[in-house]
């Protein structure tokens, strides 16, 4: 008689976290406003990647004792929802942490910009004044506003919020166009290339780049960006990461230095198309 025996192997109990979302500390730096739409979370414990998770979410994690847990923010790169990666001008959040399996611990990442990013173009309308200006051949109405109306206004608190940008165009068959006022040397080595903007808007607008390479100045579309009207009729601020590294480094544009620009064609009888945008950040390595 043959007896066989055995006993399975005691399985491996998880310790677990939360996290709701991430916090952007710009206190005390020169990065402008704090707005954020960090949606995914990297982590790692003991520098190995336990995997990629849209917040909020409760992770599992097989370790056990004090390790080093590593956080890093993600985003949707051009706004889409495929397009997943970890922001790379931020620092990994990263603590020494005491996992206790079964035991569920609640964690608020807070990151912050690294030190040696460069952000040349920071426009937060919060000095009542424009870095935007009428651009584009076939323009027929360029006008942006500052408003500080407080129900247009991105998170308006009357102290450090209390203005955004606004474009109101009028009916008919209108292009709206605005660029940068100042053109930008950007990076040519393959470096990231962000564009940052928070927008609200009811009509479809496009954001892309001006290379000034010479008489002949042609625009680069890169995201359109749509209409935030909700299920109620309203409008509501979302926030783009705009990549502009792979235009930025087409070979056809060495030497050339840069714009940035956002445009709108309409065509209406009746209603205001209307666009509202701010902390716009051009951010680089």
């Amino acid at each position: 008689m043959l007896i066989f025996s055995g006993c399975d192997k005691e399985e491996q109990i998880p310790s677990y976290i939360y996290i709701s979302d991430f916090e952007l500390d710009t206190e005390n730096t020169n990065f402008g406003s704090n707005s954020h739409d960090f949606v995914d979370a990297w982590v790692y414990a003991n520098n190995k990647l336990i995997g990629i998770f849209e917040l909020p979410a409760t992770i599992p994690i097989l370790e056990s004792g004090s390790k080093q847990l590593t956080i890093i923010a993600g985003i949707r790169k051009n706004g889409l929802y495929y397009e997943r990666e970890a922001y790379p001008f931020l620092k990994p959040y990263d603590i020494q942490h005491n996992f206790v399996p079964a035991q569920v611990d609640t964690i608020k990442p807070v990151v912050v910009y690294r030190e040696n990013i460069k952000m040349p173009w920071i426009e937060d309308f919060e000095d009542n004044t424009l870095s935007f200006q009428g651009s584009g051949n076939s323009t027929n109405y360029d006008t942006m506003y500052i408003t500080s109306n407080a129900a247009e206004v991105f998170e308006y608190n009357g102290t450090t919020s209390k203005y955004s940008g606004r474009v109101a165009i009028p009916n008919g068959l209108r292009i709206f166009e605005n660029s940068s006022v100042e053109s930008f040397k950007l990076p040519r080595s393959g470096q990231e290339i962000y564009l940052e903007i928070n927008f609200k808007c009811n009509t479809e607008f496009v954001t892309g780049i001006y290379p000034l390479t010479g008489s002949v100045v042609t625009s680069v579309p890169i995201v359109n960006l749509f209409s935030t009207v909700d299920a109620d009729g309203i409008m509501q601020w979302k926030k783009a990461y705009i990549s502009l590294k792979e235009d930025v480094n087409n070979p056809e544009f060495a030497g050339a230095e840069f714009k940035a620009f956002i445009r709108a064609q309409t065509n209406t009888s009746s209603g205001t198309p209307l666009i509202y945008i701010d902390n716009v950040k051009l951010v680089h390595y």
